[in-house]
């Protein structure tokens, strides 16, 4: 049985399922005996480096030489001593190794043709619509495609002596706000508008007419505008964009074919292209494809059915994980609360000293106001397989000890794939998570939402295990939001609960305010959710800036927020409310976000004279911020 190695990180939150989906379609169609071993990081889509350096760990786990072949995608890997690390291991496996498209010295390539494909594209401008003028909206300046795009694109405009100069170029990420940003920063420096905006991608290119739109341009009577990668939003946006398309699970596909030949004694070619196809399209001036609309919305409506149901699903296992003693207990409820997460088994391996705590009281009285004693590079030489559920059975009995991933992850059919994936608290290693056969998965993009629930509330019950262990009250740790830093639902019932007790044995009245970002569904449908938590990160932080020191900021929900503030003075709940809005709205202006942020707020004060518990005077607070929300929708009608 052949083993492939396939190293690569996730597309901020996204797994690249092509890559694997390509690679095990060539091993079922020839009927090999080979198994691929998939090592994903999303190390790339925090912005806390304590974070990515946990994720990024999982690329240490394998020990290269154990594998007949490997495979690397490493431009979603943003940490240069990561990949160089990856790259001398690789080369010191002994074994062939091919890059997807990065030209890595040594490494066979596979990916497109960047120089000729974006030869097409401004050739096509050039010749078609006459185009002499060009800006260029491109991603991230030292990425390997980039630059060969970037070069050929050059050397197109040198052949034909068609003048341009540096800053004709602007250089970003692969967003929609780098074509959003980098229209609007060569507008302010260029005194005319060009005949044509390349962009590295559809993303930015969607940027760039958003942009242009707002200044009232028109797309392409002002200019053209391609994109490239077929995303599809370039062919449903209006104008539909000018894109270069190729099937990615061709790459895995031809990486998979490159390994059989060379295995088999063949002379290969070190770089070896997929297609692309030029698509034409309206953001050009030329006709696109048809669309059909009415596809497309059905498409929509059942993304978002199937999305709401995954998101209740999401809910349900958190309210489970919070209810288990054990780390056994949290895996058996994944496959229970989401059906969808369908795999033949799953895998849960962990660092032996997550329990030390309790088999040694000096460590207790070492470390515990410390941090654990996890590893930050590498793994232990020793882990143990806590939990296993195989075929829809959970395995019962002791925990198993192993010594790397061999034999335990050996299968005897061939075209199965697992998936290995990190768990860590921040920058600490405690383990991993494997799947079997996890394409579905990776396709669907369920895993790293499922994981990031599970990674919580691992680290959430050992922390509570320390502390019941010292037989302590529960910190900030329990009690605190770890998105915003404001009390969770726990600081409710323990500051929220203690504080109304005690106003109602003095007879005295606080005010409640209950805040409630609008629009949170809107912002995550069309900006991603990574702007939602920018939106409600910023809420947050108003709040907590502008409440005063003996008041109790709670996150109820994912964009619902409760104050609790200590007296009932006339005005105050109208002030503190004001401030915030104000601190978001300087917020969001200075991020120059493509959305508006804003909370609906309603505020009530008790009557301790009454029978009235905290959660009837929550919901009244509830019921008058509903009608601050519905007279705003209102005022946009």
């Amino acid at each position: 049985m052949k083993k492939i190695a396939l190293i690569m990180g996730g597309w901020k939150r996204y797994i690249t399922y092509a890559w694997p989906s390509g690679i095990l379609q060539k091993i079922k169609e020839t009927g090999e005996d080979i198994n691929l071993y998939i090592f994903n990081s999303s190390g790339d889509f925090s912005l806390d480096e304590s974070y990515n350096t946990g994720e990024y760990n999982i690329h240490r786990l394998p020990d290269l030489k154990e594998f007949d072949g490997i495979i690397l995608d490493l431009n979603n890997i943003s940490r240069k001593d990561v990949c160089r690390d990856i790259i001398k291991k690789a080369k010191a496996s002994g074994k062939p190794v091919i890059s997807i498209a990065n030209e890595i010295e040594d490494f066979y390539y596979v990916g497109i043709d960047n120089c000729r494909a974006i030869r097409e594209v401004i050739a096509h401008l050039y010749e078609v619509h006459s185009c002499k003028n060009y800006w260029f909206i491109m991603g991230d300046e030292e990425n390997y495609e980039n630059q060969k795009r970037v070069h050929a694109l050059k050397e197109f405009m040198e052949e034909y002596r068609i003048s341009y100069s540096e800053e004709d170029f602007y250089f970003g990420s692969y967003e929609y706000r780098c074509g959003y940003d980098g229209f609007r920063a060569l507008s302010e420096k260029k005194k005319s508008l060009p005949d044509a905006i390349i962009c590295a991608n559809d993303n930015i290119a969607v940027g760039v007419c958003q942009a242009a739109t707002e200044k009232g341009l028109q797309i392409p009577d002002d200019f053209c505008v391609t994109g490239f990668d077929n995303f599809d939003k370039a062919i449903y946006f209006t104008p539909s964009i000018t894109t270069v398309s190729h099937i990615r699970e061709e790459v895995g596909y031809t990486c998979a074919d490159l390994l059989l030949r060379i295995w088999n004694g063949e002379t290969v070619s070190r770089f070896n292209y997929t297609k692309t196809r030029y698509i034409p399209a309206e953001s050009c001036g030329c006709c696109g494809e048809v669309v059909d609309r009415r596809k497309q919305a059905k498409d929509r409506i059942m993304y978002e059915i199937e999305t709401d149901n995954f998101e209740e699903q999401v809910i349900a296992l958190e309210y489970e994980l919070m209810r288990c003693n054990n780390v056994r207990e949290m895996t058996y409820w994944i496959p229970k609360c989401i059906p969808a997460f369908q795999c033949d088994a799953m895998y849960l391996v962990l660092d032996e000293r997550l329990n030390d705590f309790r088999k040694n009281p000096d460590y207790v009285d070492n470390q515990f106001l410390g941090e654990d004693d996890f590893e930050v590079c590498g793994y232990p030489e020793q882990m143990m397989v806590e939990f296993a559920y195989e075929d829809g059975n959970v395995l019962e009995g002791e925990p198993k000890v192993i010594n790397g991933i061999f034999p335990m992850f050996e299968f005897p059919k061939g075209g199965t794939d697992f998936l290995f994936l990190p768990l860590h608290f921040r920058e600490r290693t405690v383990g991993y998570f494997v799947i079997r056969n996890a394409v579905y998965l990776m396709e669907k993009q369920y895993l790293f939402k499922v994981m990031n629930v599970l990674t919580s509330a691992m680290e959430n019950l050992h922390k509570k295990e320390k502390l019941q262990y010292l037989n302590k009250e529960l910190s900030d740790l329990y009690v605190k939001d770890a998105m915003t830093g404001l009390y969770n639902r726990t600081g409710y019932q323990r500051f929220g609960r203690k504080m109304f007790a005690e106003k109602k044995m003095l007879k005295e009245d606080f005010a409640i305010l209950f805040m409630d970002m609008d629009r949170l569904k809107y912002i995550n449908d069309n900006f991603g959710h990574e702007y939602g938590d920018i939106a409600i990160k910023m809420i947050a932080k108003a709040i907590l800036g502008n409440v005063p020191k003996n008041a109790i900021p709670v996150r109820t929900g994912g964009d619902e927020f409760v104050i609790f503030l200590q007296r009932a003075q006339r005005g105050e709940p109208e002030t503190v409310a004001a401030a915030v809005r104000e601190e978001i709205d300087r917020e969001a202006k200075a991020l120059q976000l493509p959305f508006e942020v804003s909370v609906s707020v309603g505020s009530i004060c008790t009557d301790m004279n009454t029978d009235k518990t905290l959660d009837d005077y929550v919901r009244e607070a509830d019921e008058v911020m509903y009608k601050d929300k519905i007279n705003k929708k209102a005022q946009r009608v």
